[in-house]
């Protein structure tokens, strides 16, 4: 994987050494896509499915589908098989089945900004913002994911893959959690799915952020914004279009992104 920056050398090796620390089993799944691409709604869905009765919890859906690092590493050693792990990781072979969620690197980077910034009410422009994304201030960069997954891992993994574009399934998330409850070999039945639908909707997700974290003034400091699609037409300049286009054209495209 090509290293941008400092920045971007760190996480890989945070990433790189989370995942060797985790002994890897034949029966391990994976749910991955790169940050803020929606797989937090999608590992809270899957965690109703994998226990109805805790509904949603934020508490157990972490400890039951925890996300690798070198804190989690021992937690999730210690799981029973079969595992659902989550990640942020590029394509490793280590990884041999898998959920890849992927999004609108624009819309990525919209949904970056407001949870680096806004939440955080830093008062940064998104075009300084951009600059420090590009230079790799925020970690490895949307395009590296994306291509590493739909190139080399496409190939690979062949149908222990399955790609879930995150628009799709925010407009059939019925039909799309249930394939992917098939996939992952987790019950699909109406009752099932019905129940992970309403145990993580996003008023219900953002009520419980608002009792753990307390109330939230801006609508673009929550955890959960909602996922809008489209946002970056408002957003970049004909500049960071350019530019972005020029970095990411590919993985757009692969994604099937105009």
């Amino acid at each position: 994987m090509k290293i941008n920056s400092v920045f971007t050398f760190r996480e890989y090796l945070s990433l790189a050494l989370g995942h060797r620390l985790v002994n890897s089993r034949l029966a391990d799944q994976y749910l991955v896509s790169y940050p803020r691409s929606g797989n937090t709604w999608m590992r809270t869905m899957v965690g109703v499915l994998v226990n109805p009765a805790e509904k949603g919890n934020p508490d157990f859906t972490r400890q039951t589908i925890p996300g690798i690092s070198i804190s989690n590493a021992k937690k999730i050693n210690s799981l029973i098989s079969p595992r659902i792990i989550k990640s942020h990781s590029w394509y490793r072979t280590d990884i041999r089945r898998a959920v890849y969620l992927v999004r609108d690197g624009r819309d990525v980077l919209v949904s970056l900004y407001h949870y680096h910034i806004t939440r955080e009410n830093k008062t940064i422009s998104f075009p300084e913002f951009y600059s420090d994304y590009v230079n790799g201030k925020y970690g490895q960069l949307w395009h590296e994911n994306v291509e590493s997954w739909l190139t080399r891992g496409k190939e690979l993994l062949g149908e222990d893959l399955l790609v879930i574009p995150f628009e799709e399934l925010k407009v059939n998330t019925y039909q799309i959690l249930t394939q992917t409850a098939e996939f992952l070999g987790l019950p699909a039945g109406k009752p099932e799915v019905d129940l992970a639908l309403e145990a993580s909707d996003i008023s219900r997700m953002r009520k419980i952020e608002m009792q753990r974290r307390g109330p939230v003034d801006n609508i673009n400091a929550s955890f959960y914004r909602g996922g809008k699609t489209g946002e970056w037409k408002d957003l970049f300049t004909p500049e960071i279009r350019e530019g972005f286009y020029r970095i990411a054209g590919n993985a757009l495209n692969l994604a099937g992104y105009e």
